[in-house]
């Protein structure tokens, strides 16, 4: 961030005062020089001034009845101890086949692991052996299945605290086992893909679009999917990621994220 150039985060909390003309020429030069820099910040702008109308959409109608209709079953639900327990988000039917002869090694270990949270997909997939279980430090109960801790290569992703050990990599397609830390209350850089990526929370939790995660929770994306994934307030948030390629930062932070990624972090843990 420059005197005239804000952060995203700054960004953010500026588009209310923009959207009612409530800047300051300063602000108001600096969130212009920013959009016009950070694809991002203009998505989250398109949808910061189309959220009025989808609202008034939702809302129209009978859709206060149905919402409190929904409120009240999920009040009564946690009340009479019918809430769900364990994982909420599962592997999709497809990533199953990583667990046969020769499926993807990478994508069968976070299996494990989520196999290890999930009474139900334990039921669902049985096999002597396949589920990992973890203690309370996750990422001490990993080791034993991941490389030794002196072939991590730590990077750094952004000013947030947010920071990654590359595990394994594919020099030939990319493709890496990562694991990453984020200190509770902070964002991911948004960044793009350019292949599937598949995560599995750890421990601790955050939220990733509309999906709230927790530990032993699985979310996939896409090629192409743009997001930054926030974690809870009060706790780091440990998550296990397989990557089919390299991820893209974008704007300045694309740059700022290749020099960062030359220079190495001592293994936190």
């Amino acid at each position: 961030m420059t005197f005239l150039l804000p952060s995203c985060e700054r960004v953010t909390s500026l588009l209310t005062a923009y959207e009612e003309g409530a800047l300051g020429p300063l602000d108001w030069l600096g969130l212009k020089l920013h959009l016009a820099l950070c694809p991002p910040c203009q998505t989250f702008l398109d949808s910061f001034e189309r959220t009025p109308l989808l609202l008034s959409r939702a809302w129209s109608g009978d859709a206060g009845t149905a919402a409190e209709l929904a409120l009240s079953g999920a009040l009564a639900a946690l009340r009479e101890g019918r809430a769900p327990q364990g994982p909420q988000h599962h592997p999709e039917p497809e990533a199953w086949s990583a667990l046969a002869p020769g499926g993807d090694p990478l994508l069968a270990l976070l299996l494990r692991v989520h196999l290890g949270h999930c009474a139900a997909c334990r039921a669902d997939h049985p096999g002597e052996g396949l589920a990992i279980p973890l203690a309370q430090d996750p990422v001490e109960a990993l080791r034993p299945h991941l490389p030794p801790d002196t072939q991590w290569r730590w990077v750094r992703h952004g000013l947030g605290g947010a920071r990654v050990a590359i595990l394994q990599e594919d020099p030939a397609t990319g493709a890496s086992l990562n694991l990453a830390c984020l200190p509770g209350g902070r964002t991911t850089p948004f960044h793009s893909h350019t292949g599937t990526e598949r995560a599995l929370v750890l421990c601790g939790a955050l939220q990733d679009g509309p999906a709230h995660l927790r530990a032993g929770d699985w979310i996939t994306h896409g090629s192409g999917h743009l997001h930054g994934p926030i974690a809870d307030p009060g706790c780091e948030c440990w998550a296990l990621i397989a990557l089919e390629r390299p991820v893209q930062f974008k704007g300045w932070r694309g740059v700022a994220e290749w020099f960062a990624s030359r220079s190495s972090v001592p293994t936190p843990r």
